[in-house]
């Protein structure tokens, strides 16, 4: 048997899973290569301390019951309307991933959700302008209209 054949071999034997053959051209191989002798060593040297492991009692850090107890109280009950920030920044989430980003002069990047929103602001300043620039225009005929009036 060679050293890839036992290597692949070693858990088997670890856990009483090879025939009478298999186990003495094991044990053969091991008592004359030291390479795979010494990983054999290890590998039921470390599966030892893992099967330990599971022996050592774990405690809970200080707090962590009244922890997990405040972040449950603060979590939403299933049904419940979520915030609408939640849902904002999930819509915002999924657009970043839906719409990607632009490539903007020196290498860097935007996402088109941010390019959409300068545009709807843009658009929103122009109409608001434009609004008042007709509410002017109708002040200013008022007013002159009443000026002729009083002519």
């Amino acid at each position: 048997m060679d050293c890839s054949g036992v290597r692949a071999l070693m858990n088997r034997y670890i856990d009483g899973e090879l025939g009478y053959l298999e186990t003495a051209e094991f044990q053969r191989h091991l008592a004359f290569c030291p390479d795979c002798s010494l990983e054999f060593r290890e590998l039921s040297a470390l599966r030892g301390t893992l099967a330990a492991w599971g022996d050592v009692p774990l405690a809970p850090p200080a707090g962590f019951a009244n922890r997990v107890m405040t972040a449950v109280a603060t979590e939403p009950l299933p049904g419940s309307p979520r915030p609408l920030a939640d849902v904002v920044g999930d819509v915002l989430e999924w657009l970043d991933q839906a719409l990607g980003r632009v490539r903007l002069p020196g290498g860097r990047t935007m996402p088109v959700k941010n390019l959409l929103g300068w545009a709807i602001a843009l658009v929103a300043v122009v109409i608001g302008f434009g609004r008042r620039r007709g509410q002017d225009q109708a002040k200013t005929r008022v007013s002159r209209a009443a000026g002729a009036a009083r002519r």
